[in-house]
């Protein structure tokens, strides 16, 4: 088992805190889906599956966006997408870098040996998602002139794994 060197979001506490919020509307809704069945009408039956749709809903959007995550071990990177997910091991990384465009600024990017110069930015390392990891953002600078954490701890780890794969 590789040693967890660094991971980005803790997705646990993220879906707990969203499903309490969330789950007491669902409740309600479905709800009020069982009081639609006692209706005798086809309406009723109608809006009991529009409700029950509803929290089918609710439930994916919650599940699908609070997928986001990064980690870094001794074996490689982990990045988890909305609908996709890479493992990329230390021997297929060229060289880690962190964006500075506006959407994704502060973000590792990976690039990557094979194809050679393609690069997957891991958005759960955005400025943007700092606060979720718990990182406070007053102590740093500009993304085009300080690295931050999930950057940095990559960039160590990348090293670690050359250093040892030199001897």
């Amino acid at each position: 088992m590789a040693e967890v060197w660094y991971r980005a979001l803790r997705i646990g506490w993220i879906r707990t805190g969203l499903g309490c919020v969330v789950g007491f509307a669902c409740l309600i809704m479905l709800g009020a889906g069982a009081w639609l069945l006692t209706l005798d009408s086809a309406a009723g039956v109608l809006g009991a599956v529009m409700c029950l749709m509803v929290v089918l809903l609710i439930v994916a959007m919650v599940l699908i966006g609070t997928r986001l995550q990064f980690t870094v071990d001794d074996e490689g990177l982990s990045v988890l997408h909305y609908f996709r997910s890479h493992r990329f091991p230390w021997a297929e990384v060229a060289v880690i870098e962190q964006s500075t465009a506006y959407w994704t600024s502060g973000a590792v990017v990976v690039v990557l040996k094979n194809p050679s110069g393609h690069r997957i930015t891991a958005l759960a390392t955005t400025d943007r998602m700092a606060v979720y990891r718990g990182e406070n953002i007053f102590s740093w600078g500009r993304p085009a002139s300080e690295l931050r954490p999930p950057t940095r701890a990559a960039i160590a780890a990348h090293r670690r794994w050359l250093a040892a794969s030199a001897r």
